[in-house]
């Protein structure tokens, strides 16, 4: 019998997280690989009979999961890494606004991309929602997911209430936004082989008034687009939101009509009870971001957090970790470890392990914060038909995670997703595929000049640190958004 050729069969692996609907844990099987997409998952020995591959990569010592997908993130964010941890909220973004964004250029800016990317890429995330790609520099990260090799959800940001000081070539009027952003997805969308999506951006649901919405729901419709925003991320900017509109963040968005299955919605610390049955009926997503909650003091971990209630109710939740200067370093692992630990610690829980609160029994198989890392961030990005999982038909976006690692030993199908949340980094992701392409291959980067990345960041951070004026006139924060 002839066999089939492929390009990649991933060979003989001692466990596969699959992630389907039934949550299979493979154990001694093996994954065939043809163009970008799966094409058979199963016994080794009838996957080496059956396909003839271009390469075989030796997963006996490996784990393999579905590519983690960042759900929240900002590519941007590289050279402010350590200058916005002594400020609120509203100074942080004030800072970003002002400070962050001036100094972006088309070359630094490209940069920073690759140098979020890398750091997802080299710690298992093959996707990445970059919620408010930064005009007029948008062909920069195009170009960094384009050459790195990543898969990339890109929303240009949209913002047209400026209530705070923000460089004039980022000040665009409501019809300026919506053009824009319809020229962006225009040449972007699907760009890169598919693995650039464009989709829409409401920046801050404070600073974005109703025309603006409402032409972003337009959008959304006609080229079937998903939606990115900052949501209820702490008491001041929801108080911002409702002394405008006299109403919350989630109840305002349901008041347009935005609130839906297309929308993400990121942070969401500061909500009623009233907002959480508002995302269940509408279908409308979520990105926890439990690292950056932690380092701007957001709410979304503490006790008052509704992020286990919504779960509860069926909303999907994702995972997300935001900006590099949140202290998060673009580690799902890490953020894992968060969500399991510091949930049911804030709660106070007498039950251990409790599972509503996404901890982990002895000998479990599957983890609730494991599809949030996978499966979850997909469909709210609108791509859980094609990743998130591995199974026969959708793109092979995959890690293979290093069981010899000393973090590991020893790893038993008993201990294997304690294991992996509670003991395991992402430095431990040996090869990461992307879209049938081994991107970081032994732990090196294929695409690019992982070192010249690295070069370069730092000499762009040394000139662009000491010019922030906060570090010569320390500022004095106060609540100025709240009356």
């Amino acid at each position: 019998m002839t066999s089939e050729p492929i390009e990649l069969l991933i060979d003989d692996a001692r466990f596969i997280l699959s992630q389907d609907a039934e949550r299979t844990l493979f154990e001694r099987a093996s994954i065939a690989i043809k163009g970008n997409r799966i094409v058979a998952v199963g016994d080794p020995g009838e996957l080496r009979r059956t396909y003839r591959a271009t390469r075989t990569i030796d997963a006996s010592e490996r784990l393999v999961s579905p590519g983690f997908v960042n759900a929240h993130a900002h590519l941007e964010s590289c050279f402010d890494k350590g200058l916005m941890d002594d400020c609120p909220l509203v100074a942080y973004v004030d800072r970003k606004y002002s400070f962050t964004w001036e100094t972006l250029t088309q070359e630094n800016y490209f940069y920073a991309a690759a140098h979020t990317l890398l750091s997802c890429l080299k710690t298992g995330t093959t996707t990445v929602a970059d919620c408010g790609t930064i005009p007029p520099l948008e062909d920069s990260a195009v170009r960094a997911v384009r050459e790195i090799g990543a898969r990339g959800v890109l929303a240009r940001m949209m913002m047209d209430l400026h209530e705070t000081d923000i460089p004039g070539r980022l000040q665009e009027n409501t019809k300026q936004c919506l053009d824009n952003t319809e020229a962006f997805i225009k040449q972007n969308h699907l760009s890169a082989d598919g693995r650039v999506v464009a989709a829409l951006d409401i920046q801050q649901v404070c600073n974005s008034s109703d025309e603006l919405i409402a032409g972003i729901t337009d959008l959304a419709e006609r080229y079937d687009l998903g939606i990115q925003t900052h949501a209820a991320v702490n008491f001041e900017v929801v108080e911002f939101t409702r002394n405008r509109t006299g109403m919350r963040d989630v109840e305002y968005l349901h008041h347009l009509g935005i609130l839906g299955p297309r929308l993400v919605a990121a942070h969401m610390a500061w909500l009623d009870v009233n907002e959480i049955f508002l995302m269940k009926d509408s279908g409308a997503h979520v990105a926890h971001v439990p690292g950056s909650s932690l380092h701007g003091l957001y709410g979304s971990l503490n006790a008052s957090s509704a992020i286990p209630e919504m779960m509860q109710a069926g909303v999907n939740v994702g995972l997300g970790n935001d900006e590099t200067n949140t202290g998060t370093c673009h580690d799902m692992v890490r953020e894992m470890y968060l969500v399991v630990g510091v949930h049911a610690e804030a709660r106070g829980t007498v039950v251990s392990p409790d599972t509503g609160l996404f901890q982990i029994p002895t000998g479990a198989t599957s983890a609730t914060v494991l599809d949030m890392a996978t499966i979850n961030g997909a469909k709210a990005l609108q791509l859980g038909d094609e990743i998130g999982s591995i199974e026969v038909g959708k793109k092979a976006d995959l890690v293979l995670w290093d069981l010899t690692s000393y973090e590991w030993i020893p790893t038993t199908r008993l201990n294997l997703i304690s294991n992996f949340v509670f003991n395991a980094t992402g430095r431990s992701a040996r090869t990461v595929i992307v879209d049938g392409t081994p991107v970081i291959d032994d732990y090196r980067l294929t695409t690019m000049d992982e070192a010249e990345i690295l070069r370069t960041c730092q000499q762009f951070g040394e000139q662009i640190q000491p010019t922030a004026p906060w570090v010569k006139e320390p500022e004095e924060w106060k609540l100025r958004w709240v009356k």
